[in-house]
């Protein structure tokens, strides 16, 4: 399930078009077809909204203990994946990934290394790209 919340966050943030969530939960479904939290996402796959909600809420109040570990790995893959690609200049990079760091729940945005994500942008104030990438970098290998 953190893989299919970490595809939802990235949606909602405007990393992805959903594509990948969609094959993420659709190859969940096809495992666990009488999964009533899957069923319910797969009947409004295509809303962002609604997926996130439905997602957040499940996550918030539903999951005990949620795999800090695993969902982190995954989000850090595909941030890394994104950072590398160079689809999006670094400021813009940055404030969706403070953007995505605001979307957590609270337990996990002050938990390192979730946390980085609210300050890593901090050296483009003074102009210091180099730093920020290099921030964004150490964060990549968190969980390598």
């Amino acid at each position: 399930m953190e893989r299919l919340i970490c595809k939802s966050i990235l949606w909602k943030i405007g990393f992805t078009n959903g594509d990948e969530y969609n094959r993420t939960l659709d190859s969940m479904f096809l495992k666990s077809t009488t999964n009533d939290i899957l069923l319910e996402l797969e009947s409004f796959s295509s809303n962002c909204d609604a997926s996130f909600d439905d997602l957040h809420r499940y996550w918030k109040y539903e999951i005990k203990d949620f795999p800090v570990e695993t969902f982190g790995k995954c989000m850090l893959e595909d941030l890394s994946a994104i950072y590398f690609s160079n689809s999006y200049p670094i400021k813009t990079f940055a404030q969706m990934c403070y953007s995505l760091w605001q979307l957590l729940p609270d337990d996990f945005n002050t938990l390192e290394p979730f946390h980085i994500l609210s300050y890593a942008d901090d050296p483009l104030s003074w102009n210091d790209e180099e730093q920020t990438r290099k921030i964004y970098e150490e964060l990549f290998e968190s969980y390598k």
